[in-house]
């Protein structure tokens, strides 16, 4: 029994000091449901959203603004954040040259959450899930074009200070 108490003290200071699991929301774009932590993305923007705005020195451009997502269809919705993901993933963050070493952990952080998401959502698109219409394209076009017409690390800076359109979509618009 002596070995048990040492067992079960063992076992609940290990419960105790393990960080508590991540708060993850259900959200659901057209017919694809994904748990997302989306507190923990906000909190990576939120470390940064002062610096890397002042770094901004494109101010008569926005790549994303509230009215880019709308009109875009329920069912359009996992289409459209796969490839919004997607252009973040693959374009704006490997084009960003981040201004300290804090701001690369927090933009790394933000693209691996960004990753996780692109991957569940990949699964949808396997099961067909992911419609894409014409609606989803013409925006995620016009996006991409805005961002390559300008200096790539400086249009990385302004797509990464405008992330927080894209939190508030993904929050406001899909959880259950």
């Amino acid at each position: 029994m002596k070995g048990f108490g040492a067992f079960f003290c063992l076992a609940l200071s290990v419960n105790i000091f393990q960080p508590h699991p991540a708060e993850t929301t259900r959200l659901q774009f057209g017919q694809c449901s994904l748990m997302v932590n989306l507190q923990e993305i906000r909190d990576y923007f939120s470390e940064i959203k002062q610096i890397i705005q002042a770094e901004d020195a494109i101010t008569d451009i926005r790549l994303l603004t509230e009215s880019v997502f709308h009109g875009i269809q329920a069912e359009e919705s996992c289409c459209f954040l796969r490839h919004m993901l997607r252009f973040y993933v693959e374009t704006v963050f490997k084009h960003h040259t981040p201004s300290s070493s804090f701001i690369e952990r927090r933009t790394s952080s933000l693209a691996n959450s960004f990753l996780s998401i692109k991957r569940n959502l990949r699964q949808c698109n396997a099961q067909l899930k992911c419609q894409c219409g014409e609606e989803s394209k013409v925006k995620i076009g016009e996006i991409q074009n805005a961002f390559e017409n300008l200096d790539l690390n400086a249009a990385a800076v302004k797509a990464i200070g405008e992330v927080d359109f894209l939190i508030h979509w993904m929050a406001q618009s899909h959880q259950n």
